[in-house]
């Protein structure tokens, strides 16, 4: 009998990279975010450190969801052959942590799947539809509305306005000299950071508190994020082309904490979604694309 596949699943976002063996043992390193070109060997670099913390193990097939996935073949090729070297995996697939998360909360199966961590990934396979799709997102320069770093960011900004007499008084400047000390600072130590989108990210949930408590510029700023994520959905719906109620499934921490305002906004369209609690998660799905990479339309990195 032939022994199992050794699988190693990566859920890699922009906060933290978790691993998983197919053995059980695992690991959660910091995250990456995007930074030109050191991106790419910084995310390999990252993966490895994971694997070691996790004890080395054997990897015969690797799957890697990312947020700092490469836009270009050959880059992805390059990063699959970085981690499949340093492991020693003899199968690589690369893939946005989207089509991971799509998996594992779907069990391959047709809806949608809306992941709110750090940014936005909106993953949607149509019942029809032999591939996962992606929608929105485009990292934290272009997009990502609704998600931790643009609300942190949002609400960072609304603190300076205010703390300069630009803009509406808010008790934001007092969330945001708790986190980050001295309101006139704070522009400096954050474009002197390294991590400065998980800095700002990490400012989100003081967004969501004074907003909850009752303050007008933070609930306007929520407001904003939730009609942005609904549109999300509404569009990821329409491309699909389904008939029937679809299913969507909303992960991450922040998707957590937004999921009852989201499904609230969108049920002036009684009938077009079908919220679930997720079968699996993101690692879940990396093992199901391992075990079947030929039938995801992935790219595979095989050595030789």
């Amino acid at each position: 009998m032939d022994a199992a596949p050794r699988l190693l699943a990566v859920d890699g976002g922009q906060s933290a990279i978790r691993i998983k063996h197919s053995v059980g043992v695992g690991a959660v390193v910091p995250g990456v975010s995007w930074s030109g070109p050191e991106t790419l060997p910084a995310t390999a670099a990252s993966i490895v450190e994971a694997w070691r913390a996790a004890g080395a193990p054997l990897v015969d097939t690797a799957v890697l969801g990312l947020t700092t996935v490469p836009s270009e073949g050959a880059d992805c090729a390059r990063l699959a052959g970085l981690v499949g070297d340093a492991i020693g995996a003899e199968r690589v697939v690369v893939c946005d942590d989207g089509i991971t998360a799509h998996a594992g909360a779907l069990g391959g199966g047709s809806g949608i799947v809306l992941s709110v961590g750090t940014g936005v990934a909106c993953a949607v396979r149509g019942p029809e539809d032999a591939e996962i799709r992606l929608l929105g997102g485009h990292g934290y320069i272009l997009g990502d509305e609704g998600g931790a770093f643009w609300l942190g960011r949002a609400g960072l900004s609304a603190a300076l306005r205010a703390a300069d007499g630009r803009g509406q008084a808010t008790t934001l400047v007092g969330a945001a000299e708790s986190r980050f000390g001295a309101v006139p600072r704070i522009p400096i130590r954050l474009h002197s950071s390294r991590r400065a989108v998980d800095e700002i990210a990490h400012f989100a949930p003081d967004v969501l508190a004074a907003a909850d408590a009752g303050d007008r510029v933070a609930a306007g700023i929520v407001d904003d994020g939730i009609d942005e994520l609904a549109l999300l959905l509404r569009t990821a719906r329409g491309s699909a082309e389904a008939d029937a109620p679809t299913p969507l499934v909303i992960l991450g921490r922040l998707g957590a904490e937004l999921a009852p305002r989201i499904v609230d906004r969108l049920s002036a369209e009684p009938g077009a979604f079908q919220p679930r609690e997720p079968l699996g998660d993101a690692l879940d799905g990396a093992f199901l694309l391992a075990r079947d990479a030929a039938e995801t339309h992935l790219p595979v990195w095989t050595r030789g």
